[in-house]
C-alpha cells in the first residue's frame, strides 16, 4: 500500500511540472501576439532660419590704397657757383616762405668779376685793332706782290730777247718769292690773331656769365628750404647755399602689392597693352590725408609706375601727382602737401559690370544657395578676386539668386531653411563693392 501511495504522488508531480512548463511556452509564445504595438509619433522637420539676399550684378569700382610721403615734383638746390663774400641777402631768404620766380635772393661780391671782365673787354679791343692791322697790312702786300708779278713777267720777256742779262731776271724772280712769303706770313698773322680773338671772345663771355652768376634768383615758384647761408659769410664754389620745392606739382610713391593692383588692371588691359606700368597710368586716384576728425582729400593723377620692386616688401611703387596743391590749399579745410607728409593713396579703375556677393558668404570655394523649395544648396562657385568685404564671382553663380549670408554651423545639402532679407548686408555690399551708398 505505501509503494503504491508513494508512486501516484511522484506522477502527479511530474505531471504539474509539465503542465506548468506547457503554460509558460504557451505564454511566451502567444503573449507577443496579444501586445499592441508601439505608437508612432511623425517626426516634423523643423526649418534653419537664415539670413539671405539676393545675388546683385553691380557696376563694381575696384579700389586699391597704398602709402607713402609727400615730395615735390622739382626741387632746386641752390649752389655757388662762383666763389665770394655774400655782401647782401633777400628778407625772402628764410625757411619755409615761399617766393615766386625770378626773385632775387643772394648777391655775392662781384668787384672781382667786374675787373675780370674789363680786362677781358680790353683785351678784345686790342685784338680787334690788331686784326684791322694785319688785314690793311695784306692788303698792301697783295698789291705789292702783284706788281711783283707784273716785273717778272716783263724780264722774263726781255731775258727771252736777249735784252737784259740773266742777272736781272733772277734778282726779279728773287723779289717775287719774298712778296709772295711776305703775302703767306701776313695771311697766317691774321689766322692767328683771329683765333685768338674768338678765345678772347669766349673768356669775355665766361666772364659775363661768372658776374651773372653773382646774383641767385629764383627759377620758379618755390617753398625755401634749408637755408645755410648768411651775409658776409664767405661762399665757395660748389657750396649748397639753400634749397627750395618747386610749387606746381607735388608727388607721392605709395607703395601697392602686385596682387591688390591687378583686379584694378585686368578689366582696362588689351592686346596693345600689356604693361603694367601702361595700364596703372590709366587708373583714378586720390589722395587722403585722415585725421582724428575728418579725412582730407586731394584729386590726383597717376603718374609712373617705379622701374623696381622693393626686395624686402615685394611691393611696387606707384607714383601719383597732385597738380597746384599750393593753388587748392584752403586754410583750415585742406592744407598745402608739405614734403614728407604721410599720405594714403586710393586707386580705382572704372566701373565693371561684375556678379558680386559678400566675402563672408564663401565657405572656401562654396556658396550655400536657397533654392525654390527653401532647401539649402551647397554650390562649386569660382571667385575672381575679392576686396574690402566683397567678392567678384567669375562662374557657378547668376544674378538673381539667393544665398545664404549667415553662418550656418551644422550645414547640409538638402536642410529645409527659413530665409531673411538681410537688408543690412545688401546695403554694405552695395557700398563696399561700388564706392556709392544704394539708392533708397
Amino acid at each position: 500500500m505505501s509503494e503504491s501511495h508513494g508512486t501516484g504522488s511522484s506522477w502527479k508531480r511530474n505531471i504539474g511540472m509539465m503542465l506548468a512548463v506547457l503554460v509558460g511556452v504557451a505564454i511566451i509564445i502567444v503573449a507577443p501576439k496579444l501586445k499592441k504595438p508601439p505608437k508612432q509619433i511623425p517626426v516634423q522637420e523643423r526649418p534653419v532660419k537664415v539670413s539671405s539676399i539676393k545675388v546683385p550684378s553691380l557696376d563694381v569700382v575696384p579700389v586699391s590704397t597704398g602709402f607713402g610721403r609727400v615730395s615735390p615734383g622739382r626741387t632746386w638746390e641752390s649752389v655757388a657757383e662762383v666763389s665770394g663774400q655774400v655782401v647782401w641777402i633777400s628778407d625772402e631768404l628764410q625757411d619755409g616762405n615761399v617766393v615766386a620766380a625770378g626773385t632775387e635772393l643772394l648777391r655775392i661780391e662781384d668787384a672781382n668779376y667786374r675787373l675780370i671782365l674789363a680786362q677781358k673787354e680790353a683785351l678784345l679791343q686790342s685784338s680787334e685793332v690788331k686784326t684791322k692791322t694785319a688785314k690793311d697790312a695784306l692788303v698792301i702786300s697783295k698789291k705789292n706782290l702783284e706788281l711783283l708779278q707784273s716785273e717778272y713777267k716783263r724780264q722774263h720777256r726781255l731775258a727771252a730777247n736777249g735784252t737784259v742779262s740773266k742777272a736781272a731776271l733772277e734778282n726779279s724772280e728773287r723779289q717775287l718769292l719774298t712778296g709772295k712769303t711776305q703775302v703767306q706770313e701776313l695771311q697766317n698773322s691774321l689766322n692767328l690773331i683771329s683765333a685768338e680773338h674768338l678765345a678772347l671772345v669766349a673768356q669775355r663771355d665766361a666772364a659775363k656769365l661768372d658776374l651773372k652768376r653773382t646774383v641767385k634768383t629764383a627759377p620758379f615758384d618755390v617753398r625755401l628750404t634749408k637755408v645755410k647761408i648768411g651775409i658776409a659769410q664767405y661762399a665757395n664754389k660748389g657750396q649748397l647755399m639753400f634749397t627750395g620745392d618747386g610749387l606746381d606739382v607735388a608727388e607721392i610713391e605709395a607703395q601697392f602689392s602686385i596682387g591688390s593692383l591687378r583686379p584694378l588692371i585686368s578689366g582696362m588691359i588689351t592686346e596693345s597693352v600689356g604693361d603694367i606700368r601702361v595700364g596703372a597710368t590709366m587708373l583714378n586716384a586720390v589722395v587722403n590725408l585722415k585725421s582724428a576728425t575728418h579725412t582730407i582729400e586731394w584729386p590726383a593723377r597717376v603718374d609712373r609706375v617705379a622701374g623696381s620692386i622693393d626686395p624686402q616688401t615685394q611691393t611696387i611703387g606707384v607714383i601719383v601727382a597732385v597738380d597746384r596743391p599750393y593753388a587748392i590749399a584752403r586754410p583750415g579745410k585742406r592744407p598745402p602737401l608739405l614734403r614728407d607728409t604721410f599720405v594714403e593713396v586710393a586707386l580705382s579703375s572704372a566701373p565693371v559690370k561684375q556678379t558680386v556677393i559678400p566675402w563672408s558668404a564663401v565657405h572656401g570655394d562654396t556658396v550655400y544657395i536657397v533654392d525654390n523649395d527653401s532647401r539649402l544648396e551647397m554650390r562649386k562657385v569660382k571667385i575672381q578676386f575679392s576686396q574690402r568685404g566683397y567678392s567678384v564671382v567669375a562662374k557657378g553663380l547668376k544674378p538673381g539668386e539667393q544665398i545664404v549670408t549667415s553662418d550656418l554651423i551644422s550645414a547640409s545639402d538638402g536642410m529645409l531653411l527659413n530665409p531673411q532679407e538681410d537688408k543690412k548686408s545688401e546695403k554694405r555690399l552695395i557700398t563696399e563693392a561700388t564706392g556709392k551708398e544704394p539708392k533708397k
